[in-house]
């Protein structure tokens, strides 16, 4: 009868990287459960036997039973809905799987291990597979003990081999994967630890970043190690082409990166990052900075009946979309894409709405967005707000033309321009969607660095 499960992480294949503490808890398992995934991956099953062998004592008996994997891709061709829905399915079915073959044990088999390479923190479904097995058995009243053993990570053992830190002095690490890279990609990140890349996605990053440092390995710490360091966009098809050729010999890769922004430039914001402030006020409006803690006011100003009306797709925002909105809006100023404003009723402190700039089109060019809580409506805030942050834009964040719409009808947002000092410039016809399928005219105003209005807050 199953009584515990231990989460090993074992390094990279090389027993000299497995950790005393982990080695110690090898000796405690009766049955290692291991993947089966194939011919192509057999010589991965043999590792693992390879490191229990060297590291378990002889007189301690223990035995490998291999488990058919359950089909889980094709990851490459689906988006991140059908992604996540296709792994949780594949953990499902992994699940399923391990119960009936643990089960089945005989009854001297109490300690089932579970060997991870490198380390379970890192990208690794085995934790997870394991907290469902475990309250796979609770719902019948059975208490299963597990615990984690720790692990040398890919990562680590990557900087070791190339013989570097994995970040500058006082900078991040980001952690990643393949699938991700090429759409969060920015050099204020710092330096970037890919995991997970079945296609080498860096090599999309080449042309925009072609003076990244790349530092690569596969096979790290197995006699089949490989090594490649330099300038991205030197050595990308090298290493698509060692990636290429030890797949072909094995059959499978197992690889991660760095990319390095050059020069040893630290991880400070991305330049044109908007400048750091602090609240502007008029007296009766201050605009702040939004920060993750707003996202009540985010929410209540979208979630309301007038919002919805002029809203493109006319859905209220979850909490959980509220806050996530929120939480990213210090991130979008740092790297210039977005500054983000809540506007509060100076006289109670009372969060009134959100009003934002985002840089899009031409350098220089800022679309300015905005909305005000029902109950501050009328009370002139949105005219307030504008002239505050248009300032600020101009002279400080190095704007030179703000631009604002609106759908036809909605004309009190377009009075509230008016009076800030924007100008209507024309109308477009049919360019915003309507809920219910329809488009709408949008009445497109601007103001210049010179219309700034001298009496306008400072």
């Amino acid at each position: 009868m199953i009584r515990t499960i231990r989460v090993i992480g074992i390094g990279m294949g090389d027993p000299t990287h497995v950790t005393g503490e982990a080695a110690r808890a090898l000796s405690t398992v009766d049955v290692f459960l291991v993947a089966d995934k194939g011919e192509a991956t057999a010589d991965l099953v043999a590792a693992r036997q390879a490191v229990c062998d060297a590291l378990i004592p002889a007189d301690h008996a223990y035995r490998f039973v291999e488990v058919a994997d359950p089909r889980r891709g094709p990851d490459a061709e689906r988006d991140d809905t059908a992604y996540g829905r296709g792994v949780r399915d594949w953990h499902a079915a992994r699940v399923a799987a391990y119960a009936d073959v643990i089960e089945a044990l005989p009854p001297d088999e109490t300690t089932v291990g579970f060997l991870v390479w490198g380390d379970p923190a890192f990208y690794d479904s085995t934790i997870r597979i394991v907290d469902a097995l475990v309250e796979h058995w609770a719902t019948r009243g059975l208490a299963v003990e597990h615990d984690v053993i720790a692990g040398i990570s890919a990562p680590q053992l990557l900087a070791a081999r190339h013989r570097i830190p994995l970040n500058r002095i006082g900078a991040p690490i980001h952690v990643t994967t393949g699938r991700r890279l090429v759409d969060e990609y920015d050099p204020a990140l710092g330096d970037v630890v890919v995991m997970l890349d079945g296609r080498l996605a860096c090599a999309d990053l080449a042309d925009a970043f072609p003076d990244l440092e790349l530092f690569w390995g596969a096979y790290l710490g197995t006699p089949d190690e490989l090594l490649v360091r330099g300038r991205l966009a030197d050595v990308v098809g090298e290493v698509r082409r060692v990636r290429a050729e030890a797949r072909e010999r094995h059959g499978w890769v197992m690889d991660t990166y760095l990319l390095r922004p050059p020069g040893g430039a630290s991880a400070d914001p991305a330049p044109g990052g908007f400048p750091a402030i602090g609240p502007l006020t008029d007296g009766v409006v201050t605009v702040r900075p939004l920060v993750a803690a707003d996202w009540t006011v985010l929410r209540d100003e979208h979630n309301n009946e007038e919002s919805l009306r002029w809203d493109f797709v006319g859905r209220p925002l979850t909490d959980d979309e509220a806050r996530l909105r929120a939480a990213r809006a210090p991130r979008e100023w740092r790297l210039g894409r977005a500054a983000r404003f809540v506007m509060v009723d100076t006289a109670t402190g009372e969060g009134a709405g959100v009003i934002g700039v985002m840089r899009m089109g031409p350098p220089g060019l800022g679309l300015v967005g905005y909305g005000v809580l029902p109950q501050f409506r009328g009370r002139g805030f949105t005219t307030r707000a504008l002239r505050l942050v248009a300032r600020w834009a101009f002279e400080e964040a190095g704007v030179d033309r703000l631009e604002l719409g609106h759908k036809a009808d909605n004309v009190a947002s377009g009075r509230a321009a008016a009076r800030a000092g924007f100008t209507a410039e024309g109308r477009l016809r049919q360019r915003l969607p309507n809920p219910d399928g329809t488009r709408s005219d949008e009445i497109y105003y601007a103001m210049t660095r010179d219309g700034l209005a001298p009496d306008s807050p400072r």
